[in-house]
């Protein structure tokens, strides 16, 4: 398990109180393919200049990240949220490579 999905399991089990390993297994697993589909939105509003659609899957996924405690993804998603609304996609596509390069090591 990587240091990630360790941080996210930890925080899982005390924050949420969920003592079923097998539960907490499946909701990083779910978490997991919920940041792969929220990578992908992401990444088609950057293609497509949307500072809306970027907003709104930046959002979603800043939520679902502290939902389980990943605050760096969550911090990222903070200032993709602000590039989104400024329209500045090209920090925002800084951002998404960060995101991209954090998703990589979980």
């Amino acid at each position: 398990m990587t240091a990630a999905r360790e941080q996210i399991f930890a925080y899982i089990k005390e924050n949420l109180e969920i003592d079923d390993t097998e539960v907490v297994n499946e909701l990083i697993t779910e978490y997991c393919l919920t940041v792969k589909e929220s990578l992908g939105k992401i990444l088609t509003s950057l293609e497509e200049s949307d500072g809306e659609g970027l907003y709104r899957a930046a959002h979603s996924l800043k939520g679902c990240s502290g939902n389980v405690g990943h605050q760096a993804i969550h911090e990222l998603c903070l200032k993709l949220e602000t590039a989104a609304r400024n329209k500045d996609f090209a920090v925002a596509a800084e951002i998404h490579a960060q995101l991209q390069q954090i998703i990589a090591e979980m």
